[in-house]
Formats: C-alpha cells, structure tokens, sequence
C-alpha cells in the first residue's frame, strides 16, 4: 500500500485546518531550510508544538497529496535506496522483492540496490512506445 494512501484528510471549512508541510531556517542567514514533516491539524496548533525547533519563523504549505501510478518502464534498471529505520541489506530487500517481477542486486553506490527488471518485456515496452499512432494500427497493436 502506498504510504499516502492512508492519510485520511479531514474535511472541513476552516481554513487553519489541514495537512501541512512545515520547514524553518537551518541557519541563520536563512540559506537552508530544515523540513519539519508534514502535520496535520490547526495551524496554529502545530506552530506552538513546533515553535522550539524555529530558528526565526515556521513555513507552513498546504499539502494535497497527488498520487501517481506508474506507466510503463523507462529503463531496464534502476539504483535506488529506501530509507528505513531498519538495516536493510541484500538478503532482507531480496525477499522485499521476492514475489515481484524484478531482480535485486547489490549496488556500487553507497546504501543503495539495483533493481533489474524482466529485459525483454522492458525492451518490448520501450519500443512499442515510440511507434505513432499509424504505425500501431498497420502492426494491428
């Protein structure tokens, strides 16, 4: 289940009222900005819970979560790295993957895993895409 799936946004006509991304300064010259999470409840509310961690100010921004579906693959592998309050190695996202149609490898970059995906339905996929309209119908696709 995606993660944003499960977020129940309460609905309601009050306008200090929602789910909102909050950040500060990290520094002083307010170059960088530290994100605080996302929070929902009253603006205020929040904004006295999180008024210690402000170096100046809060930010706060609307959220309205937009949950995409993926299409069809773009490459045949990817490295990736999943942020986890548990160790993740090798054996442990293996089995993550076990009953998904791609291959997890170890990675040479640092934290990180290559997924590899089914090479010929990828290559199919990525050719098909690129024929025209026309095209399909003359190969009755």
């Amino acid at each position: 289940m995606h993660p944003l799936k499960s977020i129940q946004i309460k609905k309601t006509n009050d306008p200090t009222y929602g789910v909102w991304s909050v950040s500060t300064e990290a520094d002083s010259e307010g170059r960088t900005d530290c994100n605080l999470g996302l929070w929902e409840g009253h603006i205020d509310e929040i904004a006295l819970h999180l008024a210690n961690k402000a170096m100046y100010g809060l930010r706060f921004k609307h959220f309205e979560p937009v949950i995409e579906k993926p299409g069809d693959p773009t490459k045949a592998n990817v490295h990736i790295s999943i942020e986890s309050k548990e160790l993740l190695d090798i054996g442990v996202v293996s089995v993550m993957f076990s009953d998904r149609p791609v291959t997890v490898c170890s990675s040479c970059y640092y934290k990180s895993f290559e997924i590899i995906g089914d090479q010929e339905n990828i290559k199919r996929k990525i050719a098909l895409s690129k024929l025209t309209d026309e095209e399909r119908k003359i190969l009755g696709l």
